[in-house]
């Protein structure tokens, strides 16, 4: 995970959900908060969650979202930021060439043995290779929202936000006092992950966060 920055240019607090910190602020009449995770160095997670507490109507875009990351010498550059559908099909297209890898490999020792222990030809039997991804490579927390939006005392109870089946953030058209909360997949480059600033389109304008990489003392 990133910590947030001890300076937020929109003024975004800090707060908790299972240990985890995320940034919430408001702009333009809406509610955003905002989690950084990774899986590796390159494969991160941008959580969100946007309530619109404003009159009017908006859609939100997840492909707007913005990242840039910046190196130890201060150089920005941008990550990459995927829609949901474009992130399906470039993990698709990624465990097939992963997987179309292993058969090569597999078959290349099978007849490098088969050769060594003077056998005949090889052959795969009969069988079919089938190559399979575990879904999408994360779990999702669907109360996450409620760490912050449970008061002590409520008049009327915020109604729970929308999210897709796979948690992965897809337009979505937001009518006043609707909420949406889901994942935008971010391809990171790890020489640019000292610090990350992240944009998010809301209501017409652009909400920032900052996060820094998350050191590891040694004791």
């Amino acid at each position: 995970m990133y910590r947030p920055s001890p300076v937020q240019p929109d003024g975004a607090n800090v707060i908790y959900s299972h240990g985890v910190p995320a940034l919430r602020t408001s702009i333009q009449g809406c509610e955003v908060v905002a989690e950084l995770t990774s899986k590796g160095e390159r494969d991160m997670n941008l959580n969100l969650y946007i309530r619109n507490n404003s009159d009017s109507i908006f859609t939100f875009y997840p492909e707007q979202v913005q990242v840039h990351g910046y190196n130890h010498a201060r150089q920005k550059t941008p990550f990459r930021v995927f829609g949901a559908d474009e992130y399906i099909r470039w993990k698709n297209t990624r465990d097939a060439l992963i997987a179309a890898g292993v058969v090569v490999a597999t078959v290349a020792t099978v007849v490098a043995i088969n050769e060594a222990s003077g056998g005949g030809s090889v052959g795969d039997g009969g069988n079919t290779y089938n190559y399979w991804s575990d879904g999408l490579g994360f779990a999702y927390d669907l109360t996450w929202w409620m760490a912050w939006t449970i008061p002590a005392i409520v008049d009327e109870p915020l109604s729970p936000p929308a999210y897709s089946p796979d948690f992965l953030l897809r337009p979505h058209t937001l009518y006043p006092g609707e909420a949406v909360q889901g994942i935008v997949k971010v391809r990171a480059k790890p020489e640019y992950k000292n610090k990350m600033l992240v944009e998010v389109p809301v209501n017409g304008a652009y909400v920032q966060f900052v996060f820094d990489r998350q050191q590891t003392y040694r004791r």
